[in-house]
């Protein structure tokens, strides 16, 4: 997914996806898209059954620069959740266009 699909999303404030960011704790608490829940790629196949329990749901995974991203998606993907793609570009570039962070400690 482009970032200016998803840009128009958090915009609308109605994602009508699940939005993964996958990099570590501390670069997620230091600042990630609004409404993106952090699952790490390290714990992905550990977790992502009982944090994503619906296989049909569309998935955007998003990362630093958009490779380690691409893998997860594609990890999802093998896992049966056909639906997962990777957001172009990464929080690099997301940040670089000046399109809105949320920081803060997770719950």
């Amino acid at each position: 997914m482009s970032l200016a699909d998803l840009q128009t999303r958090v915009t609308q404030g109605e994602l009508g996806l699940v939005l993964l960011d996958v990099r570590e704790r501390d670069a997620y608490e230091d600042g990630h898209i609004p409404g993106a829940r952090h699952l790490p790629r390290g714990q992905l196949e550990l977790r992502v059954n009982k944090e994503l329990p619906d296989p049909t749901a569309h998935i955007l995974v998003a990362c630093e620069i958009g490779q380690i991203s691409t893998l997860a998606a594609a990890t999802l993907r093998e896992l049966g959740f056909m639906h997962a793609t990777a957001l172009d570009g990464g929080m690099k570039q997301w940040r670089e266009q000046g399109l809105p962070v949320t920081a803060g400690p997770l719950p």
